[in-house]
């Protein structure tokens, strides 16, 4: 009981918050739906849903991001898609372009292909598996706060199929954007990426050391992996003021790095200074 009063304090909108964990158990709130400037959300009993119907807002610095960078006719590749907010936001915002949005539960999976068919989105192309450095299976947390779900230990959870970005990528060219969210396996997610990152002009990747350190590994694992692949890796994207990362460099909070070929490029996209 003391935990839950505990989580009940930290919320920014307490009485939403307890309306929206009755509308999910009793099922009512798939009847409901959240403004997402364009387009619209199920709320599908998940956290994610949940959040945003509270605050439709909540992850207005992603959409920003997406809304300044990308064009008409870019190629995106959504890594971590859950329901399907930001890969629709992008679908929207590329237009004749195409979107791959991947989701590895298969629950979440339902609601990511909910939303795209409640908004007619035609060019994203949903896939439920997981990504990794290997093609095989892993296990995968089912949690109740799903958003926070992630690679587990074997025999906790649900087992998924798993593959490489590369070969889930295979068919796209050009990638104009690269997300990738998925708990702390960001790095085993490039460790199967080298061709896919030769051809991505940007990678929005969630960087957290906490998260990193749970799997074995660490913040500089991470840059690592991109520094591999040519690419330079910078923080402050949200301000839009880039610094680039330099040896050591650790993601005390979760953040967002952007890491890039050529880092003038992004200037002809959005506005941005480098600090």
């Amino acid at each position: 009981m003391h935990r839950y009063f505990t989580i009940l304090r930290a919320q920014n909108h307490p009485l939403k918050f307890l309306i929206s964990r009755l509308l999910m158990r009793t099922g009512l709130s798939t009847l409901m739906f959240i403004p997402q400037g364009g387009f619209r959300l199920r709320f599908f009993p998940s956290s994610l849903s949940a959040s945003l119907w509270i605050d439709p807002e909540d992850r207005k610095d992603d959409v920003a991001f997406l809304d300044d960078y990308l064009r008409e006719g870019d190629s995106v590749v959504d890594v971590g898609a859950n329901i399907g907010s930001l890969s629709i936001a992008s679908a929207l915002r590329v237009g004749r372009g195409q979107v791959l949005a991947l989701e590895p539960h298969p629950r979440i999976f339902g609601y990511l292909q909910g939303n795209l068919a409640l908004n007619g989105v035609s060019n994203v192309t949903p896939v439920n598996m997981a990504l990794g450095d290997a093609i095989g299976e892993l296990w995968f947390s089912d949690e109740r706060s799903d958003d926070q779900n992630s690679v587990a230990k074997e025999g906790e959870g649900i087992r998924v199929p798993v593959t490489t970005l590369d070969k889930a990528a295979s068919e796209f060219g050009r990638i104009s954007l690269l997300k990738i969210d998925v708990e702390g396996f960001e790095v085993a997610v490039l460790s199967g990426a080298a061709e896919v990152l030769r051809r991505t002009e940007c990678v929005y990747c969630e960087s957290y050391e906490s998260h990193f350190q749970k799997l074995g590994w660490t913040t500089g694992d991470l840059i690592q992996k991109f520094e591999e692949a040519g690419m330079q890796v910078f923080s402050g994207i949200k301000q839009r003021l880039l610094t680039r990362v330099r040896p050591g460099y650790v993601s005390e909070e979760c953040e967002d790095l952007v890491a890039l070929h050529e880092p003038l490029a992004i200037l002809r996209r959005m506005k941005c200074v480098f600090g």
